[in-house]
């Protein structure tokens, strides 16, 4: 085997796990309005977060890794950072879930988010540089 698949295969645990989350976010993003899904987000929280250790690290880049691939999935960035939380949270590894808009040329807002640990995002760091950071949840 080269490329991804020895490496998705190593971690197939975390796969099936990571598909179940993307599932469950998916779920929660369509049927849950407003309060309630803010609810779902967590507690707001500053910006910095505690240092990680490399195990912490290595296995918060496994899980936002596992998490992009979604497979047949087209989950929002927003089920995909509330997927990925859940994951990091039940393993107490520490993470900010932040939510952006910015102007598009059109006018039009658009929203974003993503999901960072320390300085590394983790789930939808591409583009999150054009995003006004409104709040981030914990």
């Amino acid at each position: 085997m080269t490329g991804r698949w020895p490496r998705v295969w190593r971690h197939r645990r975390l796969l099936i796990e990571a598909a179940l989350a993307l599932l469950r976010a998916d779920l929660q993003v369509r049927t849950r309005a407003g309060a309630k899904l803010i609810q779902t987000l967590g507690h707001t929280g500053s910006e910095t977060l505690p240092p990680l250790s490399a195990a912490q690290l290595t296995a918060a880049r496994d899980i936002g890794w596992m998490i992009e691939l979604r497979g047949p999935l087209r989950t929002a960035c927003l089920g995909q950072a509330l997927a990925a939380q859940t994951l990091l949270r039940r393993r107490n590894i520490p993470c900010l879930l932040t939510v952006g808009l910015r102007r598009r040329p059109d006018g039009i807002l658009s929203a974003h988010a993503w999901l960072r640990v320390r300085d590394h995002a983790i789930v939808g760091g591409r583009g999150r540089e054009d995003f006004t950071p409104l709040a981030g949840f914990r």
